[in-house]
């Protein structure tokens, strides 16, 4: 047997759907003041502190590399046999990569719990909000 939804039961749904999730209280947090807060000034330095170089460093070293290899004949030198300093520098980038995911994702852990750490002094929690 069919279950029958009439236009009513549809709307509804997409009004659960659609309903933002307010703490039950009505509390809303002051942004502003969260801001303003030291918790918060001290996570956005922390964040630009380790962001802004590593960003310069991963940027600037696959810049460099097409440069190098584009202008200069400087890693054409051999390294092993047949393999040049150019495809040494190459999989150099991919290791470099994956050694900043790695880095970024422990010191994201740290970020975290300072963000929520922050947010409970101003009595917000947002695992209560979802």
């Amino acid at each position: 047997m069919e279950k029958v939804i009439t236009s009513t039961e549809k709307q509804r749904e997409s009004e659960n759907e659609n309903q933002v999730h307010e703490r039950p209280d009505g509390h809303i947090p002051d942004f502003q003041q969260i801001e303003n807060s030291a918790g918060f000034r001290d996570l956005m330095r922390r964040k630009k502190r380790f962001l802004i170089p590593t960003t310069i460093l991963f940027l600037g070293l696959y810049l460099l590399f097409n440069i190098v290899i584009s202008y200069t004949n400087w890693l054409d030198a051999t390294f092993i046999g047949d393999i040049t300093w150019a495809w040494v520098f190459a999989f150099s980038l991919f290791a470099m990569t994956w050694i900043l995911v790695t880095v970024y994702m422990k010191r994201a852990e740290k970020f975290d719990e300072m963000a929520k750490d922050t947010l409970k002094e101003f009595d917000y929690d947002e695992e209560e909000t979802r």
